[in-house]
């Protein structure tokens, strides 16, 4: 026995061991069975069930599904949110959202309204060089202007 150390038995002695202690952890873990009667179950939960306040429980479910579809009914109605059913609807809001956006863009480029009006007791004479001429002022300038050559032609 040159191979083997003094006080190491056979290989198949270690594994004996473990299955040894393992089957203790095992036995521990085990419970034992009491005498006791088993705990009674709750009674089954129906839809007669009284939940609180004397309701019962098809109450509570239909007032809190009462109470949901007003809170979606009231959003739906402040926020428009309708979605469109057809193609043509779509199509539609397209055209609508874009023509609005034209709209904004051509309306951004008018001048002010104090530009565009005339203001009691101001010289029509003196204009500022970036004022626009409103087409009134216009009809008025060409008013005068053919009033002068008639007046020249005499």
């Amino acid at each position: 026995m040159a191979g083997q150390r003094r006080g190491a038995g056979p290989p198949w002695a270690l594994g004996g061991a473990a299955l040894g202690l393992c089957l203790a952890g095992v036995a521990a873990q085990l419970v034992e069975p009491s005498t006791a009667p088993p705990k009674p179950k709750p009674p089954p939960l129906t839809k007669e069930t009284v939940v609180f306040w004397d309701m019962r429980l098809w109450h509570v479910v239909g007032i809190f599904s009462l109470f949901v579809l007003s809170i979606i009914i009231t959003l739906c109605c402040v926020f428009n949110c309708r979605v469109p059913r057809t193609r043509k609807e779509i199509e539609a809001r397209y055209l609508q959202r874009k023509a609005a956006k034209m709209y904004t863009d051509k309306l951004e480029t008018v001048p002010p309204l104090n530009e565009l009006t005339e203001i009691p007791g101001e010289d029509k004479k003196k204009k500022k060089k970036d004022s626009v001429d409103t087409v009134a002022i216009k009809v008025e300038e060409g008013e005068k202007n053919e009033a002068k050559k008639k007046k020249g032609e005499k």
